[in-house]
This record gives C-alpha cells, structure tokens and sequence, in this order.
C-alpha cells in the first residue's frame, strides 16, 4: 500500500467517527523527502478522496516558517495563505484551486511522516478542564507535550515549534508523537498509520481509565434536578410557536432550516439546574465557535403560558429573548435551547444546520467530560473574537453552507396526494428549484418511493416521505409537528390530494357525496387550518417574510359539466375557499391562490384502467358518440385550442409563478390550453 493510500486510509479511519471528527475538522497528512500532502481546508476526513490531498513543496514552507510578516494577525494570515497556495506542486499561482489547510507549516515542523490531528470528545474533556495540563502531565510524562491555547495558522505553529525545540533539547531526541493542545485538541504522528492507531488508543484508554476511578469520578455534571419536563403534546404546542417564530425572525437574506433535538444528551441539558449557567458560559474550541458561535441562546419560558395556550405571551417572549442576544452578542443565534423541550440548530442549509447540531451535541460530551478535569475552562475572548473574524473559518462555513441555485432554495413546502399523478411531478418541480418537499400521501409506500427517488436526483435529503390521510385532522396535525421539529416551519402548502366520481346526478349516491366533498373540498380546510398558524408566526416580526398556499383544483373548478356535478362542485367549493382565506391570511403575509389544470392524460386521473376519467366517461356517456378510450381522449383534445392536453412542467410553471410574484392573492390560474379562458 502506497504512503498516500494508507494516508487515505486513516483519514477515513478517524474522519467516520464522530467521536473524533466533526464536519470538516481535524486534519492529515503525510511526508515524502520533497512533499507534504494534507487535507485540504474544507474538506471533510470521512469523505476525502486520494486525489483531492493537496501536494506542498516542502522548501517552501520551510522558507514561510522563516519569512517576517506583517504584525496584524489578518494581514498575516493573509499573506501566509497565499504563500501556501502558491507553494502548491501542479497549480499555476493563483488563489483557485484547493486551499491547504492553515495548519500545513504546523505538520511540516513535526519529525514523523504521518501526522493525524482530531478532536476527540474524550480528549478535550482534559484539554478544555481547568486541571487539563496538571493532570496530563501525571498521564502521559515525557511521552507528550501539552501546547497552551493559542490562535490557530501562524501563531499556534510558532508556538509549537518553539516548545519542540526546548523538547528536544530536554529529551536530548526527536519530538514527541503526542500533542495535547489546550482547547483545541490531539495531534498524534508517527511513521507508520499503525503507530498513530495504536498511540492513540492508548491515549483515550489512559483518560478513560483516569476518569472511571472513583476518586476522580465527575465532581461537575449537568445537575438532574431542575426545570419541569413537559410531556410530549406540550413540546409539540411549544415548537409550533417558537420555532417558526424564530425561523421567521432570522430569515433576512435566506430561508433558515430549523431543527429540533431532544435526544438524552440535549434532555441533561434542558433538564438541569445548572444547564443555562453552562452552556451560556462559553465555547470550548474553534470547531465549536465555528459552527454554534460562542454561546447559544437559552429561552425561559412561564409554564403557565404553556399550560394556558397563551401564544402571544409566548412569542412575545422568544421576540425578547432575540433581540437581547442579538444586542448582546452581535449576531444572530445558530443553537437555541428551550427550557424543559430541547434544542434548535439554525442553519443556512439544512446541512448547515445538522452540523451545528452535531457539533454542539459534542460541546455538550466535553462539557460533561471536564467534570473530571476540575470542570470548563473555555476559550478567552480575545481567541473566540480572532476566530470570529478569521477568513480561514469563514471560509469553512460558507463550504459547509453550500451553493444556492434554485429559485425556491430552503422553502418547505409540503404536497398532498404526492405519491402520484400531478402531485408526484409537483413535489418533482418543486425539488428540483431547491426546495425540502414533504411527499405526503395516504399511501406510505409510493411516497416513498418518490421520496427516495427524489433524493437520488438532486439531494440526499430534499424529500421526506410522510403518510397522512388528509380527511382525518388528528393526522394532519401529526405531520405539521414532524415537519416543524425537522425544518422549522413551512413556507408552501400545495393541496393536491383528490377524487373524482363521475356520472349521471341521478346514479350518485350519498357515499359518493360525502367523499367527493371528504377529499376535495374539506380536506383543504382542514389542513389550511392546521398549517396557517405556524405560516404566521414566521411572519410575526418580519413583514417581509411570505408564505404560500396552493389549491391544486380543476378546469373543473371554473367551469361546470354535465354528468360531473359532484367533482365540478366540490372544486368550485374549493375555489371559494381559496379566495376567502386569500382575503384572511395576506395581512399575515400568506398568499393564497389556486391553479386549475386541464386535462393531464397520462397521470392516473386519467389513465388509470379502471377508475381513470377517460373510463368513467366513456361509461357516462358524457362524450357522445365515443366508442373507446381513444376517443374519449381526441373529444377533449379537440376542445382546446392548443389541440393536446397539458404536461406537468405547464403546472409547475404555474406554481412558481404563484410563488414568486408579489402582488397577486386570491387569483384561479388556469392552465388548459385555452380550453377554458377567463373573462
């Protein structure tokens, strides 16, 4: 195996556990006589792939270690990033390209060919405890060396190089293969992978071993007394306010993604006594600062006002508890813990926000490992503001975030009726311009089928299938409380699931009634009902954020038929639906409008053998003269001017326009080819 393989190799050792490695920290790299080859800045160790290691002349980063630069610490780093770039074998000086890491002059000064540095949760447990070095010391002797806390790039190198010389002096030999650095993490080298393995294990067993005597046994720990749980009905209550109100009141200049966590990490969090005070109280690391910021948001809440369904007083609250932290702190919140319910990660992107979630569930493992340590010691100001205001870790972030090219990127928009037919092509079109689409249908397994489908095309997790059946609203309400602990609101609403029945008045009966009008006409009330409250508050203090809800109804809707009355008035109903809620919900920044698509054949409206609409009316008699299915079809195709029938594109076309426009509500946007046109 070649040196670059098994350079590979251990980065995906590490970088796939998640003990070790978070998003895109840690680092690798190996050593030939002329080059070093490192992991790039931004990407991630479980995912690197062998092409991707930047090569580094290694003459050159020597001479960068010895150059003076500018004394300003961004200035600095400035010039030593392009340095590192232009140090680049088999890339013309440029800034394009894949950056090195900031840490390459860090890896070039340490003796061993192999060098892994990670953040193991464990591991800065003792690194981030106030007793860290005292007690490492008493671990590890001269086997290591402990760095004190310093700012990442040129300066941590410095330091570091400074301290291996006095090392070597001392030990009177090469360098250590251990380096514990405070608040920052584990650099373990050697010559071969094994060796790192195998010093590394050895690492974790001696901390693990400290931290299960009993004497020294946690001293510090979330305290398990403390706020009042709320049962599950009443964290669903607490999430349909606070979320979308907070999603609402930070979506500026995109759409954020929400999510919520109450796993038992976040429970001995929210739960404790002393959870605020210890969460509030700092960062440990730059991974941390990077991706959470410094501190989160921490909201308290009256308990009455969940006890009572006081909505307002609640909103009132969380609006207090944003603008104080953003007067504060200076910027916007990425975690959010709600008292007694869990926690929100915020993000620009739904990965974004994952990885805050991951990271600061990590925050909460070191937090908790300190208790051995003497408890947190976290990073001082004057390193979480270089951090702040570093470009190297700007530039993770904004690799993190990824790129926004679709015209409704981070809209959740939830489909009904979306395991098939138009629903399907809906939540297809919807994907495809960026948006998170639940695929909601009665039946679990097409949706998600779709669902899946979907994922494969544009992104692992643009769409998320969810069973409902839209008449019953204990459902309904069920799949608002999973969307909103998933994403953090819902910005579009398309109603699409429906039936038709068709044939002579007389031959219809009262079941037939009750379900046509079931599906087509209440079910949009039903879930509009469920759904608004939580387009409200996103709306609640930002005028300027819109929401959207989307009647899928008919030629049918505009225009009557014979031997169709029940489908033809059970859309008409939903039109007048439509267009009062259109007249109710705009001061609340929700558009409401619906779009009527004509005659789509080869969706299962249509086509299906059995029960499609070219079989109920060529069995009604509604075309006369029509022998077969065929020309049942030509009749229909022969009434639009266009001369065919429409496709989904035509339909989607039609939904972004009634997303995107500004100043329609309450409009039937027909799309039949002419067949119908309005006056």
């Amino acid at each position: 195996m070649s040196d670059l393989d098994q350079l590979l190799k251990i980065s995906h050792f590490f970088g796939k556990n998640k003990d070790f490695v978070l998003a895109g920290g840690g680092n690798t790299s190996f050593k030939s006589t002329d080059i070093l080859y490192i992991k790039p800045s931004g990407t991630t160790l479980a995912e690197i792939k062998k092409k991707e290691f930047v090569a580094i002349d290694r003459k050159k980063i020597r001479k960068i270690l010895k150059k003076k630069y500018s004394f300003e610490p961004f200035e600095r780093e400035e010039q030593i990033k392009q340095d590192l770039l232009n140090a680049r074998l088999d890339f013309k000086p440029s800034s394009f390209g894949p950056r090195p890491s900031v840490e390459t002059s860090l890896h070039e000064i340490i003796d061993y060919k192999f060098v892994v540095h990670t953040h193991p949760n464990l591991v800065n447990g003792l690194s981030c405890g106030r007793n860290g070095k005292k007690i490492a010391d008493e671990l590890f002797g001269y086997e290591y060396l402990w760095i004190e806390s310093a700012n990442p790039g040129y300066v941590l190198t410095k330091v570091l190089e400074k301290k291996l010389q006095n090392y070597k002096i001392n030990q009177k030999g090469k360098g250590p293969k251990i380096i514990l650095i405070q608040n920052h993490g584990l650099i373990v080298s050697g010559d071969t992978i094994n060796d790192i393995i195998i010093n590394t294990g050895n690492v974790i067993k001696k901390i693990s071993n400290y931290i299960k005597k009993p004497s020294n046994r946690a001293k510090f720990v979330f305290a398990r007394i403390g706020n009042e749980k709320l049962s599950k009905k009443e964290i669903s209550y607490v999430l349909q306010i606070i979320s979308p109100t907070i999603r609402g009141f930070l979506s500026t200049d995109v759409k954020r993604v929400v999510i919520f966590d109450d796993s038992k990490d976040v429970q001995r969090v929210v739960y404790s006594a002393n959870g605020r005070q210890i969460v509030t109280g700092g960062t440990f690391s730059p991974d941390h600062m990077v991706y959470c910021k410094e501190k989160p948001m921490w909201i308290d809440y009256h308990l009455r006002y969940i006890k009572n369904r006081n909505s307002d007083a609640l909103i009132k609250n969380v609006q207090e508890e944003l603008l104080h932290y953003r007067r504060t702190n200076k910027f916007d919140p990425k975690i959010v813990f709600i008292q007694g319910a869990g926690m929100l990660s915020i993000g620009d992107s739904l990965n974004e926000a994952r990885i805050a979630q991951d990271v600061y569930k990590d925050f909460i493992k070191v937090a908790e490992n300190t208790a051995s340590f003497g408890g947190p010691c976290y990073m001082t100001e004057q390193k979480v503001d270089f951090i702040e205001r570093w470009e190297v870790e700007n530039y993770r972030r904004t690799i993190i975030r990824g790129s926004v090219n679709g015209r409704i990127q981070n809209r959740v928009a939830i489909i009904t009726g979306a395991g098939q037919g138009i629903g399907e092509g809906i939540a297809r079109g919807l994907a495809k311009e960026g948006a998170f689409v639940i695929v909601a249908d009665i039946n679990l397994k097409i949706a998600e089928h779709v669902a899946s489908s979907i994922n494969k095309q544009y992104h692992l997790e643009s769409a998320l299938a969810i069973q409902v059946d839209v008449t019953n609203s204990a459902e309904i309400k069920k799949m608002i409380d999973k969307v909103v602990k998933l994403y953090g609101g819902i910005d579009i609403l398309v109603s699409n699931a429906g039936i038709l029945i068709s044939g002579p008045t007389e031959n219809l009966s009262d079941k037939q009634l009750d379900m046509m009008t079931s599906v087509n006409y209440q079910a949009f009330f039903k879930i509009v009902r469920e759904s608004v409250g939580v387009m409200k508050r996103q709306n609640a203090f930002n005028p300027d954020y819109t929401s959207d809800i989307i009647l899928i109804s008919s030629k049918s809707g505009l225009v009557g038929s014979p031997a169709n009355a029940l489908y033809a008035g059970s859309k008409f109903g939903g039109i007048g639906l439509m267009q009062s809620f259109a007249y109710e919900f705009m001061k609340c920044g929700i558009k409401v409008n619906a779009v009527c698509p004509g005659n789509y054949f080869e969706g299962p409206l249509w086509s299906d053998p059995k029960k499609g609409l070219s079989v109920q009316y060529l069995k009604a008699g509604k075309v006369a003269g029509a022998k077969n299915i065929e020309d049942v079809r030509k009749y229909y195709e022969s009434k639009c001017p266009m001369g065919k029938g429409i496709s989904l594109d035509d339909i989607n076309k039609a939904i972004i326009y009634a997303i995107e426009q500004k100043y329609e509500t309450g409009q039937a946007i027909p799309v039949t080819g002419g067949q119908v046109m309005l006056k």
